[in-house]
């Protein structure tokens, strides 16, 4: 029998991405500092929601080469969770007027590619950039299918941070206005998700040593900072996802947090907490400055530390409740989780590399 192996980093890094996302929604530094407050939310935060999709490239793509059904279980689960989501936020949607004067092109348009509430955009590309990475690692050498998502985040670059490069004058700059017309950002299943699921699987099939991804991590941080400063000197950014030097931070980030592993499980906290964290946040959002605003408790909305605080905390608290009344559910209900059946069509080595892996399906 192949020992399981347990990544109790990736399982911390998964917590601390949840409330880098609420960083991201909430800007904790506004009130110190917007300078201070840029380099945290708009370029350092930034690595929370690529790690998630290198987290489904490590763990659950090679399952899904290994077996179809695998793959199509999982897309199925994460489609299932996704209409959850838009039934939950529908009313808050309807409410704000997200959906006033909306054709209903507009609400396709939403539902497959813009997500229905704006930290729903997450779910519809991993469920495209899986749809489109995986018929290419299938149908292409590694190197091939690389370069392709490659181009693609390249396309999406000048969709993002380095869109104000581009003349407004050019061909170019007419196309993205199309493209514009289509989606509402490059940051999204096509140009954005593919290329960060694929350096979650390369990292299965070989990865650097601990010393030289930490060295590299450092470097790749700092160049990244620096990027980040200079695109928004530059008033370069459309919007602030995509930058080039996120690539190695996000390669090497990951690599070193496959290092801690362990044969024993070290359940620290429930599996699913932080998806149910990055899923609720908005509702919290939404009672905390409510409650702010009937308590007469400004100061956790006029002060954006500790607006991000109440935030955080409540959310923390909130999705931790669920995940408690979850697993009650389930123990009371019998429900046992079936086994997808493997195929068998790949090789030994890629059988037995699954097999020590735990299964990280839940973002």
């Amino acid at each position: 029998m192949t020992q399981k192996y347990y990544y109790p980093a990736i399982d911390r890094f998964k917590l601390l991405a949840a409330f880098l996302v609420i960083a991201i929604h909430t800007s904790p530094l506004t009130s110190i500092s917007p300078e201070a407050d840029y380099i945290l939310a708009r370029v350092l935060a930034r690595v929370a929601v690529p790690f998630f999709f290198m987290v489904t490239g490590y763990f659950v793509l090679p399952k899904a080469l290994e077996d179809g059904a695998y793959g199509l279980a999982y897309l199925k689960r994460i489609g299932l969770i996704y209409l959850i989501s838009m039934a939950l936020y529908l009313p808050v949607g309807i409410y704000a007027g997200h959906f006033k004067g909306a054709g209903v092109i507009s609400i396709l348009k939403m539902i497959f590619l813009d997500g229905t509430f704006y930290h729903l955009w997450y779910l519809p590309a991993l469920i495209l950039g899986f749809a489109v990475l995986l018929p290419l690692l299938r149908a292409l050498p590694l190197p091939a299918a690389g370069t392709v998502c490659g181009l693609l985040y390249l396309i999406g670059l000048f969709g993002d941070s380095y869109y104000g490069l581009i003349g407004e004058e050019s061909f170019v700059y007419s196309i993205y206005q199309g493209l514009f017309h289509l989606f509402e950002y490059t940051r999204n299943g096509l140009f954005y998700t593919p290329i960060f699921l694929f350096l979650g699987y390369t990292l299965t099939q070989k990865r650097p040593s601990f010393a030289l991804a930490t060295g590299a991590l450092g470097g790749s941080f700092g160049l990244l900072l620096g990027e980040g400063i200079v695109l928004k000197l530059a008033e370069a950014q459309r919007h602030d996802s995509m930058y080039i030097f996120l690539l190695p931070v996000m390669y090497f980030l990951f690599s070193t947090l496959l290092e801690d592993c362990t044969e024993e499980q070290q359940k620290t906290f429930p599996k699913d907490l932080p998806l149910f964290i990055y899923l609720l946040h908005p509702l919290f959002i939404i009672l905390v400055r409510g409650g702010a605003k009937v308590t007469k408790l400004t100061f956790f909305v006029d002060n954006s530390l500790a607006h991000y605080t109440a935030v955080a905390v409540s959310a923390f608290a909130g999705a931790l409740i669920l995940t408690k009344l979850l697993a009650i559910l389930k123990r009371q209900t019998g429900f046992r989780k079936k086994s997808v059946p493997r195929s068998g069509n790949r090789n030994a080595s890629t059988r037995r590399r699954n097999a020590e892996r735990t299964s990280y399906e839940t973002e």
